[in-house]
């Protein structure tokens, strides 16, 4: 099954391309009904824009890395869930990685990471 674009919703929806990216951004100049009608379209076919077209768009990609030593440490396990319910909040990602405390993975895993784009990187040593 292919995943529900915006033309999809707006056939469903009976209104224009336009109108339906204008309720997905928030826009104004849509009424409530035809709000409404988007929305249940959006619902009824599952759709969920798509983070990669959405960061080429705003220039961000929502997701945070974080680069921790020993995960199975507390500290740094209770750390990373505090980022990730916060991040939650702002809907924004987050990536982990565990270097085990080894130079050459922590390397890597900051290469990647800068390498997928991530706008920002916490390192906990």
């Amino acid at each position: 099954m292919k995943r529900p674009t915006l033309k999809d919703v707006a056939r469903k929806a009976g209104t224009s391309l336009m109108t339906v990216s204008r309720v997905v951004n928030n826009k104004p100049g849509v009424s409530e009904e035809t709000k409404a009608r988007i929305t249940k379209a959006i619902e009824e076919l599952g759709y969920k824009p798509h983070s990669d077209a959405r960061s080429l768009r705003v220039g961000k990609t929502c997701r945070i890395g974080v680069v921790v030593s020993d995960i199975r440490n507390p500290f740094y396990a209770e750390m990373v869930g505090d980022i990730e319910d916060l991040a939650e909040k702002v809907g924004m990602t987050v990536i982990v990685t565990d270097t085990e405390r080894k130079l050459k993975q922590e390397q890597r895993a900051l290469e990647a990471l800068y390498n997928s784009g991530v706008d920002s990187i916490i390192i906990a040593p």
